[in-house]
């Protein structure tokens, strides 16, 4: 017997529902909940740097990225961040021309370009960061102080694993 009419969408409260999905997941499926989660998350995220500010996702992962950590390779971005090297040089060559980054040979070295934001591109960075901010605020504030606690100790021990697991597979 299903626990729910799969043709009527569930919601907690009667507002906005969460995609028919997420209620055919066992209850033990975290981790597909997560990927899903995320994925919403992404593309709310999408929408709102395209719509407000005229950047992709990737853009504004690079942008932050370099604002956040300081200058830095494409290379070095890739591996930090877990992004395509493809990915990062569309993004990067979007952010030059509009003058948001800039790419500078490294110092005795004519192969490596380091990525460093302009003025712009931090002034840029700090208006979408509080917007960020704000949206991960709301997306949260239900969350207690200890429910968040938690929460980033189980990413964080979820994360290790997949980190083991993927050693593993090297």
């Amino acid at each position: 017997m299903a626990l729910f009419n799969v043709n009527e969408p569930v919601s907690a409260g009667g507002g906005p529902q969460l995609p028919l999905i997420w209620h055919l997941f066992s209850e033990d499926a975290v981790l597909p909940r997560l990927l899903l989660l995320a994925k919403m998350i992404d593309r709310v995220t999408a929408r709102q740097l395209q719509t407000e500010f005229g950047l992709s996702l990737a853009q504004w992962r690079v942008l932050a990225f370099v604002c956040l950590s300081g200058p830095a390779t494409a290379a070095f971005i890739g591996d930090a961040a877990e992004v395509d090297q493809a990915e990062i040089s569309r993004a990067v060559r979007a952010l030059e021309g509009r003058g948001l980054v800039t790419r500078t040979f490294e110092p005795g070295n004519r192969k490596n370009l380091i990525i460093t934001p302009t003025a712009d591109g931090a002034k840029a960075f700090k208006r979408i960061r509080r917007m960020r901010q704000a949206y991960f605020a709301r997306m949260t504030r239900k969350l207690s102080r200890e429910q968040m606690t938690q929460l980033n100790r189980s990413l964080a021990a979820v994360g290790q694993e997949v980190v083991v697991e993927r050693g593993a597979d090297d």
